[in-house]
């Protein structure tokens, strides 16, 4: 009889439909001080998923109006250009033996940020001056696309703006990928998603404005448990269906936003589909457990 309960278990665990996705990170899960209505929170997932912002390895927290420190900004530029190092502290230890700072102690200030990242390009009128990360975030949005002798920034990171259109089709399982223009473009471990749902399969159709895609196979971003071989999708950023709907001219990116009570709304089906999993596995094994007793009971 135990052979009987225990094929039931099994029986029903087997049939419970497990996700299997990529550790996807949507506009709700960024850091837990950001939430997904603020008004630059694609620019934070932007900046995320190059590694130009990340984590302090204390928490989840951004904590925008502190001032950043030269250890956080040193272990983010050592993730934007693939150093090696999984830690805060191997990373920001290989971003100043590569000299893109001279210390770990204090906070950053333009002049080092200048050079670290832009070549120079900028003379500050207070070239010694700290800033929060809320004012890094804006001072790097507004340089990722300048051009600094033939390339961007973003393009120093082994990045390039990706993919829009259509999202014909999709892929899913233990990688998942987008389909434009009869092209497949596969996410990485890690990708970042603007979108009204994580749910791939609710993205067929819908438009995809914006994304960011790996032109270097060998970069990872800090994040990654080994670098990928092929070039990767870190970022997209998907029309919400009310945005797709009302606009004429769908396929051209103009960076408009989408309206605050739009977010509101539509924050509660981000996490859906693992909701509803959840619950059905949990449904799943409860009839087991009855049908265990029921068993159990006849027995004796």
């Amino acid at each position: 009889m135990r052979k009987y309960i225990l094929m039931i278990v099994m029986c029903a665990l087997m049939m419970a439909p497990v996700a299997a996705y990529a550790h996807t990170m949507d506009k709700s899960m960024v850091y837990s001080d950001v939430p997904a209505t603020a008004t630059n929170i694609k620019e934070i997932m932007i900046l995320q998923s190059t590694g130009l912002i990340g984590y302090n390895g204390v928490d989840m927290a951004l904590n925008p109006s502190e001032n950043l420190s030269r250890k956080d900004f040193a272990a983010w530029t050592g993730a934007f250009f693939g150093l090696e190092g999984a830690t805060v502290e191997e990373l920001a230890q290989a971003a100043k033996t590569e000299e893109y700072v001279s210390s770990l102690d204090g906070d950053i200030t333009y002049k080092e940020i200048n050079t670290a990242l832009l070549h120079n390009k900028y003379d500050f009128e207070n070239p010694d001056a700290t800033l929060t990360k809320e004012a890094y975030i804006d001072f790097l949005t507004a340089n990722l696309d300048t051009d600094m002798g033939g390339h961007t920034l973003l393009q120093m990171g082994g990045f390039s703006y990706g993919p829009t259109g259509t999202i014909e089709d999709v892929v899913t399982g233990d990688a998942m990928g987008i389909v434009i223009e009869g092209k497949t473009y596969m996410l990485s471990g890690h990708p970042r998603i603007f979108a009204d749902s994580t749910d791939p399969k609710s993205w067929i159709g819908q438009q995809l404005e914006k994304s960011i895609l790996t032109t270097n196979g060998g970069h990872h971003d800090g994040h990654e448990e080994q670098p990928s071989t092929t070039p990767t999708l870190q970022y997209i950023q998907i029309a919400s269906a009310t945005q797709t709907t009302t606009e004429e001219t769908p396929h051209k990116y103009e960076g408009a936003a989408t309206p605050r009570d739009e977010q509101q709304n539509n924050e509660g089906t981000d996490t859906s589909s693992s909701a509803s999993t959840l619950w059905i596995v949990a449904v799943i094994a409860l009839v087991a457990a009855v049908i265990a007793i029921f068993f159990m009971k006849r027995k004796k």
